[in-house]
């Protein structure tokens, strides 16, 4: 078994999950809509200038998609190596299906704001994007749409390479290693926060940081792209180290 095949598997494995959770999303934005015209926008007098809806397409994507880079690589690699794949094929196979199912994820995303801006309905979607960038507006200009659907991708890419990254360590660690990096993770999450708080360098970085990324969406993308590189980089080593066991283990 090689590339072809274990793409093949992978890819149709994905194609039925990222339909169902497409579903999922037009169905929920398509309920709000319905609640607008059953019970009446808002109107000026009460307040409000427009009905807005925060379905956001980019964050349950790219949820999906750290879930999925979770629960995939193990199934592949054990996949593989079963049939004759090597571990850089299976490991590959699985990289072009998650970057595949990332790419047809905001596509999606492109074609559903390109129909409901025609539509008109006075319900505002926000994405990501829109959220950092557009004041809380969906995207209605070709390049706003471009560029939220580039935020899905890479956003997705780098949340997908993070669940590949965790499970193969986990996958390595001993239960006691599981708990200890488990247990310590939290622990390391409450005394950056801390220091963040007490150590004014700290803080002034991270305002540094956050001033960065607001500037330009590119800079931000460029950020999703770095850590996606170094997850899935990380992940490539522990492929080469780990052992295939069984799916119990």
């Amino acid at each position: 078994m090689r590339f072809a095949p274990v793409f093949k598997y992978r890819m149709r494995d994905c194609a039925i999950s990222m339909l169902m959770i497409i579903a999922v999303m037009i169905a929920l934005t398509l309920l709000v809509q319905v609640g607008v015209l059953a019970f009446g926008q808002f109107t000026p007098e009460d307040g409000f200038e427009e009905t807005t809806s925060t379905m956001n397409f980019t964050m349950p994507y790219a949820i999906f998609m750290f879930i999925l880079g979770i629960i995939s690589i193990r199934e592949d690699l054990r996949l593989g190596i079963q049939n004759g794949a090597s571990r850089g094929t299976s490991f590959l196979a699985n990289l072009s299906c998650i970057a595949a199912t990332s790419f047809l994820l905001a596509l999606s995303g492109v074609a559903f704001y390109l129909v409901w801006n025609a539509l008109d309905t006075g319900v505002i979607l926000i994405d990501f994007y829109s959220m950092m960038y557009l004041g809380n507006f969906t995207p209605t200009e070709l390049g706003d749409i471009f560029m939220s659907a580039v935020m899905t991708f890479v956003m997705s890419m780098s949340l997908a390479g993070a669940g590949c990254f965790i499970s193969l360590m986990y996958w390595r660690l001993s239960k006691l290693g599981k708990w200890i990096v488990t247990l310590g993770f939290g622990a390391v999450l409450i005394l950056v926060i801390n220091a963040g708080v007490s150590l004014g360098w700290l803080g002034k970085a991270v305002g540094s940081f956050a001033r960065f990324v607001v500037e330009d969406p590119w800079n931000l993308n460029i950020v999703f792209i770095a850590v996606a590189v170094a997850f899935y980089a990380f992940a490539r080593l522990l492929v080469r180290r780990n052992a295939i066991t069984a799916a119990t283990a």
